[in-house]
């Protein structure tokens, strides 16, 4: 009887080893003998013997035994369920190179692999502005993986976009900020303020190179004179209306000063962005209606002054629909007392001055013995012509006696530019007598 353990293994060459004395024999013997042991230990031949193992040429041949031919069609009954492989999984279609849309690449963004979502976003940054109707729905489908890589990407985009764009990715930030929530609406805001900060670096350049001046400047506002951050556009401006579309993003400034004719719809429209202005000075201007209606689509403002900018009914009426918080100060536009009381009426609440235009130059602390003392004279004014000096003390304009700043502003807010007026002063113990020619309030 042979045993199954006689054959060790076989080797894929034509030998076979034996286990106890390494014999080498051939492999048609070998055949013989696997096929002999089979049989004798009662095991179905075509059950045990793998179709690899058995010689090709010998298949085709030899004829099996009378038992085996028996074994074989229940082997086969058996077998029949597993001869059928399964049906193979038919991959993705690979999508040709020139058939990758920028939908297609938005569809990636949520994609396992992580070279292909890199990708992606790489894709649809340089898609530019035609990226950003994709990306949008993307926002509504994608999981919050794939809408930071949205909020990311727009923000890419949006870098690329000059200021004057309405209608693109930093819109579409934007709009997510405001009418999203929870995490989304987070993403967006925390990528709009740093993206902020650097729209407002690049502003500052960009509206310089226009002649647009920004920064600390001495300025006026209802007679009273402070150092203050600034953004003043004036005839060194260039004319170059779409630069103006940068001052919205010019934060912590919130005072401007309008000057030379400049205060056009176009260039109100484009200060009424600034995000934090609360204060508004137009010098020398030519006031319309548009521009006036302009302004009103501010939500608010704390002051505004119209300095030597002539006034009619129809814009009076219009400045009235303006959301005016403090105050109205109106200076040489040829507004009477009597129209100042109805404004008074129409914008309760307000503190509303009117003076004539006349300009002096002096600033004046009151002492405690309720006297007015220069404090500054302004080079070039009237005061400055007429030998005014820091230290004087003023007693007199024309037949008003001053005892404060305020009578000397009372005083000088009755007159014109060019009218002439008598002051009296006192220097140590000395009283003085001058003449001073009123001017215009200068740009400060």
């Amino acid at each position: 009887m042979v045993q199954r353990s006689l054959v060790h293994r076989l080797g894929e060459s034509d030998l076979i080893f034996d286990a106890p004395g390494k014999h080498r024999l051939d492999r048609s013997v070998a055949g013989l003998v696997w096929a002999a042991s089979l049989i004798l230990v009662g095991i179905p031949a075509a059950a045990q013997v793998p179709a690899a193992q058995v010689p090709a040429g010998r298949a085709a041949t030899e004829q099996p035994s009378t038992e085996q031919a028996a074994e074989q069609p229940a082997a086969a009954a058996v077998a029949e369920p597993n001869d059928t492989p399964p049906a193979a999984e038919q991959p993705p279609r690979r999508v040709p190179r020139d058939e990758r849309t920028l939908a297609y690449w938005a569809s990636q963004l949520s994609h396992e692999r992580f070279l292909r979502r890199q990708s992606a976003r790489r894709h649809l940054i340089d898609g530019g502005l035609d990226s950003v109707p994709v990306l949008r729905d993307m926002l509504d489908v994608g999981d919050l993986e794939t809408v930071e890589n949205v909020i990311l990407i727009l923000a890419k985009v949006a870098e690329d976009e000059p200021p004057w764009q309405t209608d693109g990715a930093l819109a579409t930030l934007e709009s997510i900020a405001a009418t999203s929530f929870g995490t989304k609406a987070t993403l967006a805001k925390s990528t709009l303020e740093s993206f902020a900060e650097s729209r407002g670096r690049e502003a500052r350049v960009q509206l310089s190179d226009a002649g647009v001046f920004i920064g600390i400047d001495t300025v006026a506002l209802a007679s009273r004179s402070t150092s203050h951050e600034i953004v003043r556009i004036n005839q060194q401006f260039n004319g170059d209306v779409e630069a103006l579309a940068w001052l919205r993003w010019i934060r912590e400034i919130d005072f401007v000063i309008i000057e030379d004719s400049m205060a056009t719809p176009e260039t109100l429209a484009a200060v009424m962005k600034m995000p934090d202005l609360t204060t508004l000075v137009i010098v020398d201007c030519e006031l319309t209606v548009p521009a006036v209606q302009t302004m009103q689509q501010r939500s608010r403002l704390d002051a505004i002054e119209l300095r030597y900018v002539r006034l009619n009914e129809e814009l009076l009426t219009e400045l009235t629909r303006l959301r005016l918080r403090d105050a109205l100060h109106l200076m040489g536009t040829g507004v009477s007392e009597q129209r100042v009381e109805r404004l008074r009426v129409e914008m309760p609440g307000l503190d509303i001055t009117l003076r004539r235009g006349g300009f002096l130059g002096v600033m004046c602390r009151t002492t405690l013995q309720d006297t007015c003392e220069v404090s500054q004279v302004t080079p070039g004014s009237g005061a400055a012509d007429a030998g005014l000096q820091a230290g004087d003390v003023v007693i007199r304009i024309d037949d008003a006696k001053i005892t404060r700043f305020d009578d000397l502003q009372q005083q000088i807010n009755t007159h014109i530019p060019g009218d002439e007026i008598a002051i009296r002063y006192r220097r140590g113990n000395d009283v003085f007598d001058t003449v001073a020619t009123l001017k215009k309030q200068q740009n400060q």
